[in-house]
């Protein structure tokens, strides 16, 4: 997935068939392309962070992983949720990664509002990576948005991959198409989780070279309906989206999870027009509290879909 900034053959073919398709459907984009542009701020990086916007654990555990391989080659890595990260101090690191799991075939709404109040990050090489449940749809255009958005606020473009997993989308299984998740039920594994390194490796030997990426979007007829387009059409689905008094402990689980701040314990509501349905209070509730229904038909979390089918996430080996 990573690639040298050139300009191939495949990505001009690529890019005419774009140009040619957007004027016969009003609403299909452009291809975007990122550039190195500028200079790194210092020969050899020292200080990384490594954030993340992760509910079921896929793309924290990969942003972990990152941050190890750079700390076993002498950095010093902060890592975190961006939730909690403070973005004024991004501009103090000299290599800088985002990764994100794809909602609704783009960038999840709360990620995209994160990285536009960044502040500059001039001179500091930028990672992006995106996670994806199955065979997925949107990963690479998802990722070269946060590329695009880290160069945009100065950063020199060093890396981006997509890496896949089982889905965390309990609509899917709670429709009665759990095939189509358990498919992937050995995803990720450490197979994944060596390209997750190979990645990391990759962007310091690039920095060591001053040598930048060109990422490009691809035409895909999904990205006409991706994010609130197809978030909306999701919400018309549910039909309940409660919490049970009697199964809330009051523990805040889910009010920490929640990225737009749509729950509050004290009544205990959700405010559903607030809510961008990422599933992130059904898939985390230690009790179930969370009542939620799909065409008439209750959702249950990803927790509860590894634990029927006895699953356990592989970790990466050799972390410790």
């Amino acid at each position: 997935m990573d690639r040298e900034a050139h300009i191939c053959r495949r990505g001009f073919l690529v890019g005419s068939t774009a140009v040619a398709f957007s004027l016969a459907v009003p609403g299909f984009a452009f291809a975007r392309v990122v550039k190195a542009e500028g200079a790194l701020k210092k020969e050899r990086p020292q200080k990384a962070c490594v954030l993340w916007y992760s509910q079921t654990g896929h793309t924290e555990r990969y942003g972990k992983l990152i941050a190890k391989c750079w700390e076993k080659q002498g950095l010093t890595v902060k890592t975190g949720n961006i939730k909690q990260a403070d973005r004024s101090a991004l501009a103090g690191y000299d290599l800088i990664a985002i990764g994100t799991p794809v909602h609704y075939f783009d960038v999840p709404q709360n990620v995209q509002d994160w990285l536009a109040g960044m502040p500059s990050i001039k001179g500091a090489g930028v990672v992006a990576y995106a996670s994806f449940g199955g065979n997925g749809d949107g990963q690479h255009n998802a990722a070269v948005s946060i590329l695009e958005a880290l160069a945009n606020r100065g950063g020199i473009p060093l890396g981006m991959d997509t890496f896949g997993n089982m889905s965390a989308y309990p609509p899917t299984w709670s429709m009665g198409n759990e095939a189509r998740t358990l498919k992937f039920r050995d995803k990720p594994d450490q197979a994944t989780y060596a390209r997750v390194r190979a990645l990391a490796a990759n962007v310091l030997g690039r920095y060591g070279r001053g040598q930048g990426i060109a990422g490009q979007s691809e035409p895909s007829f999904v990205g006409l309906f991706k994010g609130s387009i197809s978030r909306g059409v999701a919400k018309v689905t549910i039909g309940k989206h409660e919490i049970d008094e009697k199964l809330c402990i009051r523990c805040g689980t889910c009010v920490s999870r929640c990225p737009v701040g749509a729950i509050n314990l004290a009544i205990p509501r959700v405010d559903t027009k607030r809510c961008i349905l990422c599933f992130g209070c059904l898939n985390n509730c230690p009790t179930g509290a969370h009542d939620m229904t799909t065409f008439g038909k209750k959702i249950y979390s990803f927790a509860e879909l590894l634990k029927r089918h006895k699953i356990t996430i592989q970790e990466p080996d050799g972390i410790d």
